[in-house]
């Protein structure tokens, strides 16, 4: 195809080993492959089974049979400027079509990589300046034989949750990572913030808030508010601020009293495509080596050299990716570079190499390469993902005094709703449907967050801003009829609760559980203290559902014994135990 790179540059470029042979590419441990790289169209015409139309299918040519017999499972072909494959197992009418790189064994490099973690990733959540997924990226990173990754994303957190389970799914050890801007009298200082504990994770979640809520103007933060937040955390100064570190030594000291001595200098030896940016990345390494490299590895007050190199897309022909992004964004493209993606160990080494005088020999290089081992082995940041975390509704002093608990607000604004919204005389209809949407709400632990979006639709109300009527799926939800956040009526409709809330979306056993009902007169009962350290007055006729070894039984509560589990409704843990 006209414009299309060789197949053997394409692969080359990309670091996949491969052996050619006629017009099939083996990838040791991908797969065999035929080369299509001669063709007219990439989709073709065939009638369907019944001999009545025609289907679009993809533009295979060679017999799909004969392929399995050869055990070839795949057919690669350029498109455009890159190489593509497809699974000839895939459905012809539903092909995936799969770019040709991170596939096959991990190529071998002259340098040693085991201890370098790429920590300057901008990733798509950086929006209109970093690209590419996470599990773009993860593969890529894995691919090159790398450990891990960090990522360092300015102004947003949006990409930590991916990178957390992409990076576990893949089997890498992974860092959150925040650029961030600090106003130091009348200077900027850029750096980055990275994760070491949950505590550390703590702390930068507030520099967000400081930075997107607090300084949402202005997007910079105050020193104070910086180091106030720096237990747990590892700090870098952005490769620009060598100079700043050498005048300002001071001020430095606040920076490793705060950060523990956890402070490093970023050393970044990507090419711009202006003279300027290059003379200010490389007068800013120079300062700072000048001043603070005492030889032998040995760095005035501790601060080392950390080899970052920022990215912003995967591989080097996405390079006018940022461009057209920061085009969008500002009209502008900045700092253009067709050098800002992910290099393998060599290639972070040449470069080095290039910028560095023999004075500094391969031990600093590795020197910085062990210092991103140095942050992402310690990294212990991460979400907990066994729990759902659900905002809490916050009652004004007003509403803590009529309804007491947020539980008690939903009931009873759920009743007011219903005396005023109900059509008279199908109050049971009404009256039943309801009772099972609370028991699946108050189930799934979702009280608070309906009291939210009743906030929010009052707030817009309030404020003249236009709200939708059935809100998606919500439409089909009754309380959220009684409660004014939608406005149909899903009984009138025949709209279904359950494409909005799912009970088994949430974890809510089919199965028989232990319920607690209204209290009743007994003078017959037993004293139970369950784990909580609560004692409850049982009924001796009351039944149980418990877990006893492997056994699940039904009991009565005179029958209970000291090792069994009781399995509860979900509902009762929440609300009522």
């Amino acid at each position: 195809m006209k414009g299309a790179v060789s197949l053997k540059e394409w692969l080359d470029d990309h670091f996949i080993t491969y052996s050619l042979r006629k017009d099939v590419l083996v990838i040791p441990g991908f797969g065999r492959c035929l080369i299509q790289a001669d063709y007219e169209h990439i989709f073709k015409e065939r009638k369907t089974k019944d001999g009545k139309g025609a289907e679009v299918i993809f533009n295979s040519q060679e017999n799909l049979a004969f392929l399995k017999e050869d055990d070839i499972p795949y057919i690669v072909f350029p498109f455009g400027k890159r190489w593509y494959y497809v699974n000839i197992d895939d459905d012809p009418k539903e092909v995936q079509f799969q770019e040709l790189r991170y596939v096959g064994e991990s190529p071998k490099f002259e340098h040693d990589c085991s201890e370098y973690y790429p920590l300057g990733i901008h990733t798509g959540f950086e929006l209109l300046n970093g690209s590419g997924s996470l599990s773009n990226w993860c593969k890529k990173v894995k691919f090159l034989g790398y450990g891990g990754l960090g990522i360092a994303d300015r102004n947003t957190m949006a990409a930590t949750l991916a990178l957390q389970t992409n990076a576990a799914g893949a089997g890498l050890k992974y860092c959150f990572g925040y650029s961030v801007t600090i106003q130091i009298d009348d200077e900027k200082v850029n750096g980055i913030v990275y994760c070491n504990t949950q505590k550390g994770f703590r702390n930068l979640l507030r520099l967000q808030k400081a930075v997107a809520v607090d300084n949402v103007e202005t997007k910079v933060i105050t020193p104070i508010e910086l180091l106030n937040r720096a237990e747990g955390n590892v700090f870098v100064f952005e490769k620009r601020m060598g100079g700043w570190l050498v005048e300002h030594q001071d001020k430095l000291q606040d920076f490793i009293e705060a950060f523990d001595g956890w402070v490093y200098f970023q050393v970044d030896c990507t090419e711009y495509k202006a003279d300027r940016i290059d003379s200010a990345v490389l007068l800013s390494m120079k300062a700072y080596f000048d001043e603070f490299y005492k030889g032998h590895l040995k760095y005035k007050h501790g601060v080392r050299p950390i080899l970052i190199q920022d990215v912003y897309y995967l591989d080097k022909e996405d390079w006018h990716t940022k461009i057209v992004l920061n085009k969008i964004d500002s009209g502008a493209a900045h700092e253009q570079s067709d050098q800002q993606y992910v290099k393998t160990i060599d290639e972070l080494y040449n470069d080095w190499r290039k910028v560095f005088s023999d004075k500094y020999d391969d031990e600093v290089f590795y020197d910085m390469v062990s210092a991103t081992a140095d942050i992402v082995e310690n990294a212990e940041a991460a979400y907990d993902l066994s729990c759902n975390y659900a905002p809490q509704y916050d009652m004004t002093p007003d509403e803590k005094a009529k309804y007491g608990t947020t539980h008690n607000m939903f009931l009873q604004l759920i009743e007011e709703g219903f005396k005023k919204l109900v059509p008279e005389g199908e109050e049971e209809k009404y009256r039943e449907r309801i009772e099972y949407e609370k028991y699946v709400i108050e189930s799934t632990d979702n009280v608070d967050y309906f009291l939210i979006q009743r906030e929010e639709i009052n707030w817009a109300k309030e404020h003249g801003i236009l709200t939708g009527i059935g809100r998606g799926s919500a439409g089909g939800a009754l309380t959220l009829y009684l409660l004014g956040i939608t406005f149909i009526d899903p009984l009138r409709y025949d709209l279904l609760f359950e494409r909005f809330l799912l009970p088994e979306r949430a974890g809510l056993e089919p199965a028989d559980v232990t319920k607690i009902c209204e209290d009743i007169d007994s003078s017959d009962y037993i004293e139970i203290e369950l784990e909580n350290g609560k004692k409850y007055k049982f009924d001796k006729d009351a039944q149980f559902l418990v877990k006893r070894g492997d056994e699940t039984l039904s009991v009565y509560a005179d029958e209970l014994q000291e090792e069994d589990d009781i399995v509860f409704d979900r509902k009762n843990e929440l609300f009522d135990l």
